[in-house]
Formats: C-alpha cells, structure tokens, sequence
C-alpha cells in the first residue's frame, strides 16, 4: 500500500505541472512552426497513460508512458527547434521514471 500512496503523490505532483504539447518550448522555437505531429501522438498516449493511472489500471498506464516515451525519443532527434528538444527531453525522462516507478510496483 505504501507503494501506490508514493505513486499517488508522485501524480498528484505532476497533475499540477500539466505538459500541453507545444506550451512554453513552441514560443521558443525560432521558425515560428506549429508543434510537430510527434509531439501531438505522445501527447495523446501520454494522457490516456495519466487517466488510466488515475483509475488504477497501472498496467495499461505503464504500457502507454512506454508508448509516449518511446515516439518522443524517436521524435525529438529531428526536431529543429533545440529549446523544445530539451523540454521533450526533460518531460520524457519524467514519463520514463514514472513508467519505472509502476513498473516496479506491478505484480
């Protein structure tokens, strides 16, 4: 039980920084561009991996932060804008430290 009141906390904390695909690093991106259709998919499973984590259905939570991590890394390398591939980097080590913390606590 202490373990998923960690996890808890651990989401409570970051369901108060929300990452919006194309927040703070777009503005900074010095093409002026729309945020890249990598960072519109991560976002999406990303999302689905918060809410199901939420419901309790870890599993499929740990499967989706994966999945998210997964299209981020792959996308952020050809990414033109450098301040947006260092917050793609940043949120994507959050995601895979949370992958691994639910990863560690699943039967």
């Amino acid at each position: 039980a202490r373990e998923l009141e960690a996890i808890e906390v651990e989401s409570k904390r970051l369901d108060q920084e929300p990452w919006e695909p194309g927040g703070q690093e777009e503005e900074e991106a010095e093409d002026g561009e729309p945020a890249p259709a990598y960072l519109g998919q991560a976002t999406e499973l990303i999302t689905q991996a918060l809410r199901n984590e939420k419901a309790g259905a870890y599993a499929a939570a740990l499967q989706g932060y994966q999945d998210g991590v997964h299209i981020l890394l792959q996308g952020v390398s050809g990414d033109p804008s450098p301040a947006r591939r260092e917050g793609v980097k940043k949120k994507a080590a959050e995601y895979l430290k949370r992958a691994e913390m639910l990863h560690t606590h699943l039967p």
